[in-house]
């Protein structure tokens, strides 16, 4: 356990505290030596005197016991009450073995039918397993949804239209409003420009927040490369070719690639048709969509038409926190359409979404 973030200071040992409940205050991500993301929880125990940060994966999820129902006396028919107390009763809860079944049964990531009618016994009992198998978290910092509800401060009113269509698209998804826009003095996240370029980022959600690159944003010829200033439809066909230089076709199928660049990978095969300015504007509601869904809790999907798609289960050489699977290239890549550039959710996008919520994430 380190003193702070920086991760220069060594207070306590987690091996002398097995036994130990800590409560989770928030989590952030770090660049640890090698330069490479990693997350890290800040926790404190019930007293607040052993406190500080921890390697998210050093830490195991606390499965509550099961909680017990005493029913009252009954009475009875002459008016007289009996003193005999019943015996408790146990809610029931799935079992881990019929859960599994109901997980094997729906499709790949996606929590269909019965998955997202259980009880809230089920959903804490076995939030774990829901975590691993649908590649979902906790990962918005306490207080930014209240009463399943975000704020959101846009400090650029560039983005503001963007922003907005991006919170329509999962209000209107989800039959709620999970996503409100909100004002300097009253909001519980916030959302503006950052510098993405080093870590090669066009958004990113960091727990409270939501940043957005800057220099890619204000490059018209990014991601599609120059466009011709028209208002009549064209097409552009994203190539499978490598382009270490940045240039050219392989700045196109950046967009295919989920925003998550690496020169290293190959891309698909596929085509977007449009206006070009409703293009650019589409991409990064696209964007902007995406790292709403990291707040909601929803990680990574191999699946391109996926909202949530990323061409790898891993960035920067670490693993989502939670995957039901390594993956490094798309399930349904060519000639399907990707979610970031038509800036639309798929049925396994809501439906992982809803389930967060029954998990309480949000």
């Amino acid at each position: 356990m380190y003193n702070s973030a920086k991760l220069t200071k060594k207070i306590h040992n987690l091996k002398n505290y097995k036994k130990t409940t800590f409560y989770s205050k928030k989590r952030v991500t770090v660049k640890t030596s090698k330069n490479k993301k990693a997350y890290y929880m800040y926790v404190a125990n019930k007293s607040n005197k052993i406190k500080g940060y921890v390697y998210s994966k050093y830490l195991k999820p606390y499965q509550p016991g099961k909680t017990t129902v005493v029913k009252t006396p009954s009475t009875s028919g002459s008016g007289s009450s009996t003193n005999t107390p019943t015996k408790p009763t146990e809610p029931t809860v799935i079992s881990k073995s019929d859960l599994e079944s109901l997980i094997a049964a729906s499709p790949d990531l996606d929590p269909t039918g019965q998955l997202l009618s259980l009880t809230s016994e089920d959903y804490q009992t076995y939030a774990s397993v829901f975590d691993k198998n649908f590649n979902v978290g906790d990962y918005a910092h306490k207080g930014v949804f209240n009463n399943d509800q975000a704020s959101i401060y846009v400090e650029s009113q560039q983005l503001v239209p963007y922003v907005q269509k991006a919170i329509d698209k999962w209000n209107s998804a989800l039959g709620t409003t999970a996503f409100t826009l909100g004002t300097r003095e009253n909001h519980s996240m916030v959302l503006g420009f950052g510098d993405g370029q080093i870590a090669g980022w066009d958004g990113v959600f960091y727990g409270s927040g939501i940043a957005v690159d800057y220099t890619s944003f204000h490059d018209h010829t990014y991601p599609y490369g120059r466009l011709p200033v028209s208002n009549e439809p064209i097409t552009i066909t994203l190539t499978s070719d490598d382009d270490s230089t940045g240039v050219g076709d392989g700045v196109a199928a950046h967009a295919a690639s989920g925003y998550h660049y690496d020169a290293d990978v190959h891309y698909v095969t596929t085509t977007i048709t449009g206006v070009p300015a409703d293009l650019l504007e589409t991409y990064w509601v696209g964007v902007i969509t995406h790292e709403l869904g990291h707040s909601l809790g929803l990680d990574h999907t191999p699946y391109f038409q996926d909202i949530m798609a990323a061409q790898s289960g891993t960035e920067n050489g670490q693993s989502q926190e939670n995957m039901k699977y390594d993956w490094t290239d798309y399930k349904d890549a060519n000639g399907t359409q990707g979610g970031t550039m038509t800036a639309k959710l798929t049925q396994r996008d809501i439906d992982r979404a809803k389930l967060t919520k029954l998990l309480g994430y949000w």
